[in-house]
């Protein structure tokens, strides 16, 4: 899907978010290539009450996996 965005569509950046406690989010978003560049506080409303987000990227002219 990445390499599609770029591609394809001629992307320069994708972005991703996860909350800070979904391992599984989190391996597959580092596993792809993207780098974590925030953390967000309190950005997503879960039914738990308001969770924390890291906020992911990668860019056209970054080594792809």
């Amino acid at each position: 899907m990445i390499n599609f965005g770029f591609e394809n569509l001629n992307l320069h950046r994708i972005e991703a978010g996860c909350a800070i406690n979904n391992i599984g989010s989190i391996n597959v978003l580092e596993k792809v290539g993207m780098f974590r560049e925030a953390h967000t506080r309190k950005l997503l409303p879960l039914k738990s009450g308001w969770a924390d987000n890291y906020g992911y990227a990668i860019l056209s002219t970054d080594k792809r996996k």
